[in-house]
């Protein structure tokens, strides 16, 4: 059991450094499992968190729709600055820091949803959602400053964009559950 805690904890460490914005895309090895476990993990929590809000179909479509925007616009903005050999490494780092964050926010959003927020409650939980949507914001804008090799401004600006179009989609797909 013990081996197995610390296996996980040697698969999850980079991401939590990379959270922590003290590692970057380049420190994960160039792996197509560990691409395929995180974007598993990224579209597993996605599905589970939007289940908090709506149904578990439509979460699930929502869980793949997520990853699909995710690859989709990785491989654009790599594409356009010719850097395709970083793919792998890049989304791994974004699917794998987006489900470590999301495995965050799923008590919160818990909370949240269960809150009375005409009564006043949920005030805390809507602080840390909007901590950690900036925390999240923040590790992309990263992770994208070094694929990219540009500026982390530049890198947080694509994140903003990557979350508005994101937001966008999902309320245009949902609007019952926007």
């Amino acid at each position: 059991m013990l081996s197995q805690f610390q296996s996980l904890r040697v698969i999850v460490q980079p991401f939590v450094q990379i959270c922590l914005l003290r590692q970057g895309p380049q420190d994960l090895p160039t792996s197509g499992i560990l691409l395929a476990i995180t974007l598993s993990a990224y579209t597993l929590l996605t599905a589970l968190l939007s289940n908090v809000s709506m149904s578990a179909a439509n979460a699930v479509v929502w869980g793949l729709i997520s990853t699909v925007l995710m690859v989709a616009f990785t491989v654009i903005l790599l594409s356009v600055q010719r850097r395709p050999a970083r793919l792998v490494q890049t989304l791994a780092a974004l699917a794998g820091t987006g489900a470590l964050l999301t495995l965050i926010a799923l008590p919160v959003f818990g909370w949240l949803h269960g809150a009375d927020l005409k009564a006043g409650e949920g005030a805390l939980a809507w602080l840390i959602v909007v901590v950690l949507t900036l925390w999240s914001l923040a590790v992309t804008g990263h992770i994208l400053r070094h694929a990219l090799s540009v500026p982390y401004f530049v890198g947080l600006v694509l994140a903003v964009v990557f979350y508005l179009i994101s937001v966008s989609v999902f309320r245009t797909l949902f609007p019952a559950a926007a």
